[in-house]
């Protein structure tokens, strides 16, 4: 038997999660035809992409751990076996019960609506998990190269997904039952993702050997580039990066780069209109140009690293790490307090 270590410490824990899904579904028009005999045909929608949200847009970044509707945390934690470590995911109630769930291995969640959640298999492409039992859902999401988590953008109504091969990248969507749209867009530039949307125009980014790009797509086939750096964030008309270890951005419609901070970057996110992003040790917000810790790697459980930063359910997380295999979660508030902190791991 393997063993993992999942200890909750509590000060306060989150009422019941309210699933944004619905509310979040891009704005629709919906055309009501008639026919020759008068009878109205059903409504035909047309999905805005101005519409996203910029909830959605924080869903569709890297998770630390997903929130349910019923208050649940759904997160991976290291499990040590007789076979040696391995990453395994658990559903935590906060009350000191959890379950590991049943993922095949290798397998990474991406996202979860607030009931299910939906996750890439190294066999089956994107799956969809509901109460235990598994479902593929199109065996074009599955790729040869390797997944990251910014291959998939999650809308409302449709999953947009990005596929390699020797010719480039082609991205594509398809509705939550794995039927698929006809439109596809294609780069020549291999190991495309998806960076969001900007007035309606589908955004991806690559890098070109140690530059990182973002390209906007005008149509199918043609193109708007831009150098920027990785990791890119869209909000509203600008794009978020980091380019050589410093947090930048630049506008969307044209300009010049600014740099926000003079501090080292490897992760950042935004909350409460505050650019949040850790240099590995330290956690730091930014405003006004002034960039203040507001949280260090040593308050975690047996941490001594910051490896990530993100957003669930409108409330900032933290993850920081210890070795190999030791990581803990923590859920803050905007001046960095600890409000509730997950240990997801084992020391060795």
């Amino acid at each position: 038997m393997g063993s993992l270590v999942i200890v909750s410490a509590l000060s306060a824990c989150s009422n019941h999660n309210t699933s944004d899904y619905e509310e979040n579904v891009p704005a629709a028009s919906e055309d009501i035809t008639t026919e020759d005999n008068g009878t109205e045909t059903v409504p035909v929608r047309a999905a805005d992409t101005n519409a996203y949200s910029e909830k959605e847009c924080v869903a569709n970044r890297p998770q630390i751990l997903f929130a349910m509707d019923n208050g649940d945390y759904v997160y991976s934690a290291n499990k040590d076996s007789s076979d040696g470590p391995v990453e395994v995911y658990v559903r935590d109630d906060h009350k000191g019960k959890t379950e590991e769930l049943d993922i095949p291995e290798r397998s990474k969640i991406l996202y979860s609506d607030g009931e299910k959640l939906y996750y890439y298999s190294p066999d089956d492409g994107l799956c969809e998990y509901d109460n235990g039992s598994s479902t593929p859902l199109n065996k074009e999401t599955k790729s040869e190269n390797t997944m990251n988590r910014e291959n998939f953008f999650f809308t409302g109504d449709s999953i947009y997904f990005a596929v390699s091969n020797d010719n480039g990248t082609e991205i594509r969507s398809m509705d939550y039952s794995g039927k698929l749209s006809d439109t596809v867009y294609s780069t020549e530039r291999r190991n495309a993702c998806i960076a969001g949307f900007y007035n309606g125009k589908l955004i991806c980014s690559y890098d070109v050997g140690t530059n990182g790009y973002i390209c906007i797509f005008d149509s199918e086939k043609s193109s708007t580039e831009l150098k920027t750096g990785s990791k890119p964030y869209i909000i509203e008309d600008k794009v978020y990066f980091i380019d050589f270890n410093n947090l930048c951005c630049m506008p969307l419609g044209g300009g010049e780069k600014e740099k926000i901070s003079e501090e080292r970057c490897i992760d950042f996110c935004l909350y409460n209109d505050k650019l949040i992003f850790t240099d590995g040790s330290s956690v730091f917000s930014t405003e006004n140009g002034t960039s203040d810790i507001i949280l260090e790697a040593g308050k975690l459980n047996k941490c001594n690293f910051i490896s990530a930063l993100g957003i669930t359910d409108g409330k900032l997380f933290v993850c920081g790490s210890s070795g190999s295999f030791w990581k803990s979660i923590a859920k803050t508030d905007e001046n960095g307090k600890i409000i509730e902190e997950i240990s997801a791991g084992f020391e060795r």
